[in-house]
């Protein structure tokens, strides 16, 4: 006589079928264990470097981008013609090699050593010190012509409107290599300084500029950097012009009576240890 075949519920064997799948899935999230441990030691190294190149010892100014994981391989200028365009190419050029975070881990800069004071607040230096290298390797001489050479925002200003070459926000579109004049926090003068690096039209057909500065005052550590920026962006006082005279401005020149007169750094240029003094009469 056969004996009758033993049979199992089907819900059983639908339990065997999902304990299954369960050790499969077990099996491979296993074996990604060992890569999602690296991923997550890389990620926990990442202040640790930023730091590292934030605060690089001695000299951090670094011309070979293998060392300076910010630093981006850009081609030359074509040429050194030293007209005021070529000029401006060259600045910027140079701007963009310096490092993203230039400050040493003393707290000083190349920047301030230019003007006597390593320590000093460095927007405006910086500029200069592109100036100043673009200036060397042409042998042009567009600085304290075309260009000021003060080691502050509030003196960049003042010589821009001496000179008729300054414009209030709103009544100017800068062009490439015009100087940004800042008021960030509403004081009434420039505290910071950048550069137009370009303006471009968006899609709703408004201005826009791009900047090549440093020692924002927003931001959490000292970098150079770029932004974009409308051109009536509200922390924007107004614009030192390198190629535009405005001869029909009719705003104050000074920021401030010479009584209320902020005091300067007292970082002047060593070629320059008068330039300071701010206060003259532009019709003289």
């Amino acid at each position: 006589m056969r004996r009758a075949k033993k049979t199992y519920p089907r819900a059983f064997s639908a339990l065997l079928g999902i304990l299954a799948i369960v050790l499969a899935l077990f099996l491979i999230w296993l074996s990604f264990q060992p890569a999602e441990s690296a991923i997550s030691s890389q990620t926990q190294s990442t202040p640790q470097s930023l730091e590292n190149t934030f605060y690089a010892s001695g000299d951090s100014r670094q011309e070979n981008p293998d060392k300076d994981p910010q630093a981006t391989v850009l081609p030359q200028p074509a040429s050194e013609d030293g007209s005021l365009d070529n000029f401006v190419d060259w600045a910027l050029w140079y701007a963009q090699q310096e490092p993203r975070f230039p400050v040493r881990e003393d707290g000083s800069t190349a920047y301030g050593e230019l003007f006597g004071d390593p320590y000093a607040q460095w927007c405006s230096e910086f500029l200069m010190y592109c100036l100043q290298k673009a200036e060397d390797r042409l042998g042009a001489s567009y600085i304290r012509s075309v260009y000021p050479w003060y080691p502050s925002a509030y003196s960049c200003g003042l010589w821009f409107k001496a000179y008729y070459h300054y414009f209030d926000v709103g009544t100017y579109v800068p062009a490439r290599g015009d100087m940004i004049l800042f008021d960030t926090y509403g004081i009434g003068y420039p505290d910071h300084v950048a550069m137009v690096m370009e303006v471009f039209v968006n899609s709703a057909g408004d201005p826009v500029i791009t900047t090549i500065e440093g020692n924002i005052l927003t931001d959490v550590l000292p970098q150079i950097r770029s932004r974009q920026l409308s051109c009536t962006d509200s922390g924007i006082l107004g614009y030192g012009s390198i190629r535009s005279a405005n001869y029909s401005y009719e705003g104050p020149i000074k920021y401030y009576s010479d009584a209320d007169a902020p005091q300067e750094s007292g970082a002047d240029s060593a070629q320059e240890p008068e330039g300071s003094d701010l206060w003259w009469d532009p019709e003289e």
